[in-house]
């Protein structure tokens, strides 16, 4: 997909912790009329590592179709052990709520987008609007932290006591990398697993099945606990591929497409795509049919 029509501004504040400003790049399409869907990305790295800056060929790859992207920081456990790396992307979600109008997006068709670590975020976030541990004090308390859809590529969906890695879960070793000496009930309430319900948004999940950092059972056990939830949910499973396979040139722009379709699909004209068989397939509607 074209970029051409995105522009980029780069260093935008979007709140602040640990004394400092937090920022962001914001990546728009240049498009004009009504408001637009908006989507807030998060890298990973374990959350030690990282840079927004990483997400640039992605951000403008969904932005060009009509999405208006945000790739954000968010302080890295050497700076801001956890729960800072949640309060953050808390906050760049208020931030971009309360200034909709100036972005132009649409208040309620926000999203966000994670990768690994950063998948971790979105997830935990989709899940715990309001939630009182996680909010921080980032800036823009007022506005809503109600997360409209959500999509994770390879995420850590559960952390677990000890340092054996499982199918699902990410051992409390592998919590270190958030903060040191989280207890058993900090990792539970930090795995995104803990808070599926009826009220978690539309969720897209992106796994290869060769990953060798966090196993695709991740992915198909959330999947299946949304399902159970009575959440829309998609599963994409890429056979063969490794962790952070959204790299590959190629790859990468078919995400992105997959991502724009989902947005559009779940957040914003779900409608449209709720067409009865019979007009797919050209087959008059019985009377059956048509009173669904």
């Amino acid at each position: 997909m074209a970029a051409a029509n995105v522009t980029a501004r780069a260093d935008v504040v979007y709140g602040r912790g640990s004394g400092r400003d937090l920022l962001c790049d914001v990546y728009a399409p240049a498009l004009s009329g009504t408001p637009r869907p908006a989507a807030i990305m998060f890298h990973g790295g374990g959350w030690q590592r990282g840079s927004r800056t990483t997400l640039r060929e992605r951000a403008m790859e969904l932005a060009a179709y009509g999405v208006v992207v945000v790739a954000a920081e968010y302080r890295l456990t050497g700076e801001a052990p956890w729960p800072g790396h949640i309060h953050d992307a808390k906050a760049v979600l208020r931030w971009m709520r309360a200034n909709a109008a100036d972005l132009g997006v649409h208040p309620d068709q926000i999203a966000l987008i994670g990768f690994s670590a950063g998948a971790q975020l979105a997830l935990l976030a989709a899940g715990t609007p309001g939630h009182p541990a996680f909010s921080g004090d980032g800036g823009h308390p007022e506005a809503s932290e109600v997360v409209n859809a959500v999509v994770g590529f390879f995420p850590p969906i559960r952390f677990v006591p000890g340092a054996e890695r499982t199918n699902e879960g990410m051992p409390a070793s592998a919590g270190d990398s958030i903060g040191l000496g989280l207890s058993e009930e900090d990792l539970r309430l930090a795995s995104p697993l803990t808070h599926v319900g009826p009220a978690y948004p539309p969720t897209l999940l992106l796994h290869g099945t060769a990953d060798e950092v966090i196993a695709y059972r991740s992915s198909t056990t959330f999947f299946d606990a949304l399902r159970a939830a009575g959440v829309r949910a998609d599963l994409r499973l890429y056979d063969g591929l490794r962790h952070e396979f959204v790299r590959m040139d190629g790859v990468m722009q078919l995400c992105m497409a997959d991502v724009a379709l989902f947005l559009q699909r779940a957040m914003v004209d779900p409608a449209r795509f709720d067409v009865p068989q019979s007009v797919l397939f050209g087959q008059p509607a019985t009377t059956e049919g048509a009173s669904r």
